[in-house]
């Protein structure tokens, strides 16, 4: 794990810094969470920035390890310093808000909330459309220090997380992202997509880690040929829309 971290850091210390830093939030967060009992939507109104410091932690920690076989050195530094930018806004915008005791997102109970979740969305889909140009760029690599089936998992890693993270824009179009019954309420455990309804944030979750999944699947596998990549995000792509589907159903995921 050392090892791991330390690579991490030599690829992108700024990446690896505004990960660590997150992943550090998260125990604050969790810590004032036990003391704060303010429920927001049903929930403690703390889940929703833990699940973001968590999320972004990750997210922060993977692009070194995928950008290390990028070779235009001046877009990856531009790269990873617009997504740390974008990654604390939306990370201080929801922290703030739930300190405040409202919503982060689909707030237009105020001028001052509908202002934060429209910054939110532009600084986002942003940072997203910088991913996407990043992931297509990777189009241009070939496979020399790195294998076939890495360099297709990275690439359609990222443009599939890409895509499902511009799911969110239909979420921000319907200001829920509930379908069938209201926002809100007792959902699963930690994660709270709904038990009785349809969730857009499913696909809109599994479809983002796309970014780790497809990579982590070639090396757990082992495989060398970009065919098993191919099949495997095919797959996976799939199984995303059909989740996206179902929500769209009003259908719960159990």
């Amino acid at each position: 794990m050392k090892t791991l971290f330390n690579r991490i850091k030599a690829g992108s210390p700024v990446f690896y810094y505004c990960g660590i830093a997150h992943l550090s939030l998260l125990f604050v967060l969790i810590i004032i969470s036990q003391f704060d009992q303010r429920h927001l939507s049903g929930i403690n109104l703390w889940i929703k920035p833990i699940k973001f410091a968590l999320s972004i932690g990750i997210y922060c920690l993977t692009w070194p390890l995928l950008l290390q076989y990028l070779p235009f050195e001046r877009l990856k530094r531009r790269f990873a310093w617009f997504t740390v930018f974008a990654m604390t806004f939306e990370m201080v915008a929801i922290a703030s808000q739930a300190a405040r005791g409202q919503l982060s997102h689909y707030n237009h109970s105020s001028a001052y909330n509908l202002l934060v979740f429209n910054l939110m969305g532009a600084v986002i889909i942003l940072q997203t459309l910088f991913a996407l140009y990043i992931g297509i760029r990777f189009f241009k690599v070939k496979a020399v220090q790195v294998t076939p089936a890495m360099l297709w998992a990275i690439r359609l890693g990222i443009i599939m997380a890409c895509f499902f993270a511009l799911e969110g824009g239909v979420m921000a179009a319907k200001m829920a992202h509930t379908v069938g019954a209201a926002d809100g309420g007792r959902g699963l455990p930690l994660i709270n997509w709904s038990r009785t309804a349809g969730d857009l944030r499913i696909a809109h979750f599994v479809g983002m880690h796309a970014l780790q999944a497809i990579p982590l699947f070639i090396l757990l596998t082992g495989f060398k040929s970009a065919k098993p990549t191919i099949i495997f995000s095919l797959s996976y792509f799939t199984i995303v829309m059909l989740l996206l589907i179902n929500a769209f159903l009003g259908r719960p995921l159990v």
